[in-house]
């Protein structure tokens, strides 16, 4: 009997100690309010065609955002588009700027969902004109958590 009850303590705690609480916890985040302030101060535009990434893009839902900034200001909210299947979805974004913005663009996601916000790993230069991604080659915003 008592051999019983030592092999199952040891199983009990080897089962609780499997249940603990994850190390990896994240913040969440209210729903953002991302608008571009003043897009007549910025009469250049540059346009980018992006998409999220596939193990983010599971939890994807149709009121999620994508907005580019330069520093902390909104420069572009996305517009989301999705193929008629739905399998496929980017967002377009033009991106506003001054005559002599020399900052760089960082993209913001939020996901409805998950609640949480992302940002991207990489910059990118505004130029006057510029693209950056179209809707056959989206570029595929490398995300990190907030």
């Amino acid at each position: 009997m008592k051999l019983f009850s030592l092999t199952f303590s040891i199983v009990l705690l080897i089962f609780l100690a499997g249940c603990s609480k994850d190390k990896d916890s994240y913040k969440n985040y209210p729903r953002p309010e991302w608008v571009v302030a003043t897009p007549e101060a910025y009469p250049n535009s540059f346009s980018a065609i992006v998409s999220i990434p596939g193990n983010i893009n599971t939890y994807s839902e149709d009121t999620d955002i994508v907005a580019a900034f330069i520093g902390d200001e909104c420069r572009g909210v996305g517009n989301l588009v999705k193929s008629e299947d739905g399998t496929k979805r980017v967002y377009y974004i033009t991106i506003r700027a001054s005559d002599t913005e020399n900052r760089n663009i960082v993209f913001r996601y939020y996901s409805s969902r998950l609640t949480y916000l992302y940002q991207a790993k990489t910059q990118v230069a505004f130029e006057i004109d510029g693209t950056y991604g179209t809707y056959d080659s989206p570029v595929i915003l490398d995300l990190e958590q907030i």
